[in-house]
Protein backbone atom coordinates (compact mmCIF):
# COMPACT_ATOMS: atom_id res chain seq x y z
CA UNK A 1 0.00 0.00 0.00
CA UNK A 2 1.26 3.34 -0.84
CA UNK A 3 2.90 5.65 1.79
CA UNK A 4 -0.38 8.19 1.51
CA UNK A 5 -3.33 5.69 1.32
CA UNK A 6 -1.70 3.98 4.46
CA UNK A 7 -1.71 6.98 6.54
CA UNK A 8 -5.28 7.86 5.11
CA UNK A 9 -6.43 4.44 6.33
CA UNK A 10 -4.73 4.55 10.12
CA UNK A 11 -6.16 8.45 10.16
CA UNK A 12 -9.65 7.66 9.28
CA UNK A 13 -9.16 4.24 11.83
CA UNK A 14 -8.43 6.51 14.16
CA UNK A 15 -11.09 9.22 14.26
CA UNK A 16 -13.57 6.47 14.35
CA UNK A 17 -12.13 4.76 17.33
CA UNK A 18 -12.28 8.41 18.81
CA UNK A 19 -15.76 8.80 17.72
CA UNK A 20 -16.62 5.24 19.28
CA UNK A 21 -14.61 6.06 22.74
CA UNK A 22 -16.65 9.73 23.32
CA UNK A 23 -19.75 8.78 20.80
CA UNK A 24 -23.34 10.04 23.04
CA UNK A 25 -26.47 8.16 22.23
CA UNK A 26 -29.78 10.44 21.52
CA UNK A 27 -31.20 8.07 24.47
CA UNK A 28 -28.59 7.48 27.51
CA UNK A 29 -29.21 4.12 27.72
CA UNK A 30 -28.11 2.99 24.41
CA UNK A 31 -24.27 5.08 24.85
CA UNK A 32 -22.93 1.50 25.71
CA UNK A 33 -24.16 -0.56 22.93
CA UNK A 34 -23.72 2.69 20.76
CA UNK A 35 -20.00 2.82 21.02
CA UNK A 36 -19.60 -1.26 21.42
CA UNK A 37 -21.28 -1.54 18.06
CA UNK A 38 -18.66 1.13 16.31
CA UNK A 39 -15.46 0.08 18.08
CA UNK A 40 -16.74 -3.60 16.79
CA UNK A 41 -17.56 -2.95 13.45
CA UNK A 42 -14.55 -0.98 12.82
CA UNK A 43 -12.26 -3.09 13.69
CA UNK A 44 -14.35 -6.25 11.87
CA UNK A 45 -14.39 -4.36 7.99
CA UNK A 46 -10.56 -3.05 8.66
CA UNK A 47 -9.45 -6.44 9.33
CA UNK A 48 -11.68 -7.77 6.72
CA UNK A 49 -9.84 -5.08 4.36
CA UNK A 50 -6.41 -5.20 5.53
CA UNK A 51 -5.11 -7.74 2.47
CA UNK A 52 -6.53 -5.13 0.19
CA UNK A 53 -3.37 -3.90 -1.91
CA UNK A 54 -5.39 -2.07 -5.23
CA UNK A 55 -5.12 1.33 -4.70
CA UNK A 56 -8.45 2.18 -6.27
CA UNK A 57 -10.45 -0.80 -4.24
CA UNK A 58 -8.93 1.00 -0.59
CA UNK A 59 -9.92 4.42 -2.09
CA UNK A 60 -13.39 2.96 -2.22
CA UNK A 61 -13.09 1.72 0.82
CA UNK A 62 -12.04 5.00 2.14
CA UNK A 63 -14.75 6.88 0.78
CA UNK A 64 -17.50 4.56 2.32
CA UNK A 65 -15.84 4.75 5.72
CA UNK A 66 -15.24 8.68 5.81
CA UNK A 67 -18.94 8.59 4.33
CA UNK A 68 -20.39 6.22 7.46
CA UNK A 69 -18.63 8.38 10.00
CA UNK A 70 -19.88 11.58 8.32
CA UNK A 71 -23.17 10.42 8.19
CA UNK A 72 -23.36 8.58 11.87
CA UNK A 73 -22.18 12.30 13.51
CA UNK A 74 -24.69 14.33 11.03
CA UNK A 75 -28.05 12.08 11.72
CA UNK A 76 -26.70 10.94 15.44
CA UNK A 77 -27.29 7.37 15.18
CA UNK A 78 -23.78 4.38 14.19
CA UNK A 79 -26.06 1.98 12.49
CA UNK A 80 -26.04 2.65 8.34
CA UNK A 81 -28.94 4.45 7.18
CA UNK A 82 -31.36 1.98 4.46
CA UNK A 83 -32.54 4.43 1.75
CA UNK A 84 -32.63 5.05 -1.66
CA UNK A 85 -34.20 1.26 -2.36
CA UNK A 86 -37.16 0.13 -1.04
CA UNK A 87 -37.87 -3.57 0.07
CA UNK A 88 -38.39 -5.85 -3.09
CA UNK A 89 -37.57 -3.36 -5.40
CA UNK A 90 -36.73 -5.15 -9.33
CA UNK A 91 -32.58 -4.98 -9.53
CA UNK A 92 -29.95 -5.44 -11.44
CA UNK A 93 -27.59 -7.58 -9.95
CA UNK A 94 -24.61 -6.99 -11.39
CA UNK A 95 -25.15 -7.54 -14.90
CA UNK A 96 -27.89 -6.29 -17.73
CA UNK A 97 -29.99 -9.34 -17.92
CA UNK A 98 -29.63 -10.58 -14.15
CA UNK A 99 -32.68 -9.08 -11.95
CA UNK A 100 -34.16 -9.97 -8.66
CA UNK A 101 -35.64 -8.92 -5.94
CA UNK A 102 -33.93 -6.81 -3.44
CA UNK A 103 -35.25 -8.43 0.09
CA UNK A 104 -34.11 -6.02 2.90
CA UNK A 105 -33.39 -2.27 2.13
CA UNK A 106 -29.65 -1.11 2.29
CA UNK A 107 -27.70 1.67 2.19
CA UNK A 108 -26.39 2.15 -1.28
CA UNK A 109 -23.07 3.49 -0.15
CA UNK A 110 -22.35 0.77 2.09
CA UNK A 111 -20.28 -1.38 -0.06
CA UNK A 112 -18.84 -3.35 2.99
CA UNK A 113 -22.54 -5.00 3.65
CA UNK A 114 -22.34 -7.40 1.25
CA UNK A 115 -18.83 -8.85 1.48
CA UNK A 116 -19.25 -8.60 5.89
CA UNK A 117 -17.43 -10.99 7.28
CA UNK A 118 -19.77 -13.38 9.68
Amino acid sequence: MAEGLRRQVLSLYRQILRAGRHWGACDPAHTQEERAYILEEARQLFRANQHLQDPSEIKEHLVEGESRLEIALHYGTPYPRPVNMPPLTITKAWGKTNLSRQRHSRPVYVKSLDTKPS
